[in-house]
């Protein structure tokens, strides 16, 4: 069990990620290569990666051996695995990862000894890591943004109705919250302290259990993101519309809001999304800004007033009992 110790100031300071990092799902899909009932849904994707590893992979049984325990590379590496971060890392900031992970797996793999103090050895490891997200990963980004999105507007709902405790309570059955602490259930025992640096919670596509790491300075939570079904239009509007328009501003509705995360929930092309967004932006149905130099899309009120009146009309719709528990 790690217990988070949140004070007023950590709690304020709680943040939802738009979505998870490159590196970070990439030492996730390690682990649910393996597979297991839980993923059975990745099934496809398991086939299809398993059919192109290489003799690199054995780097990367290396940092992810079987059990919950992988080398920490979200703390090396930053976010993304196109850049160098991992060479410039101190040695003893990677001697303290590659300990932690003996110790907790029994041995050192001998592919990583000299990973500290071996720049060979790091620019190995970036060759595989590169080589595994570009077969792994990159091809399915679209579906990781656009399950992590689904399941960021359910968080969202939660923290924007009942506030931080129904966001901290909902996010997994692994993870409990009793007001002053948050609990996550892990092989080791541990309790941490965040001091007012707050925390960074992310859902994850192919994490298989909650899971804390520590990223610039902050504690990051991760955990597996829910899968839902899509979200659908009413009909009228759909006539109103077009069905694949209407489509995209149901979905931005619930907290879709990029591009790419939309065309892959329409099933259609980023620049066909540009296309309908712009026709929904001329008609003062949505607004387009800018996060982190991603387009993000939200409604305008004049949509929000007409998808409220298209979904209170459908028919497959009951109404809802004053005073209903939610």
């Amino acid at each position: 069990m790690h217990r988070l110790i949140l004070s007023s100031a950590d709690v304020a300071r709680v943040r939802l990620l738009p979505s998870p990092t490159p590196v970070s799902e990439t030492l996730f899909s390690l682990n649910a290569l393996r597979g297991g009932a839980d993923g059975a849904h990745l099934e496809p994707w398991r086939d299809r990666v398993r059919a192109g590893l290489g003799p690199w992979s054995r780097m990367l049984a290396a940092i992810s051996p079987r059990g919950p325990h992988f080398l920490d590379l979200v703390a090396l590496m930053g976010a993304g695995v196109d850049d160098d971060a991992l060479l410039a890392a101190p040695r003893a900031r990677v001697r303290v990862e590659l300990d932690w992970l003996a110790r907790w797996s029994g041995r050192m793999p001998s592919v990583l000894r000299g990973l500290d103090k071996d720049l060979a050895v790091r620019r190995d490891l970036l060759a595989s890591l590169r080589a595994y997200h570009d077969l792994a990963i990159r091809p399915e980004w679209a579906a990781v943004e656009h399950s992590c999105a689904l399941d960021r507007a359910t968080r969202t709902r939660d923290l924007a109705d009942d506030g931080v405790g129904r966001l901290l309570t909902g996010l997994h059955p692994l993870i409990r919250w009793d007001g002053t602490a948050l609990e996550v259930d892990s092989p080791f025992e541990a309790e941490t302290a965040l001091d007012g640096r707050g925390l960074d919670i992310v859902p994850s596509y192919f994490q298989r259990s909650p899971t804390l790491l520590k990223h610039n300075d902050r504690m990051l939570l991760t955990y597996p993101a829910a899968r839902t079904e899509r979200p659908q239009p009413p009909a009228g509007l759909a006539k109103l519309l077009g069905r694949t328009r209407a489509t995209v501003l149901a979905a931005i509705a619930e907290g879709i809001a990029t591009t790419t995360a939309l065309a892959h929930h329409v099933g259609t092309s980023a620049s066909a999304v540009s296309q309908h967004t712009a026709i929904l932006r001329g008609a003062g149905l949505i607004t387009t800004g800018r996060h982190r130099g991603t387009a993000c899309h939200t409604l305008t009120p004049t949509a929000t007033t007409l998808l409220t009146r298209a979904t209170a009309r459908r028919p497959d719709r009951a109404p809802r009992e004053t005073g209903q528990a939610r």
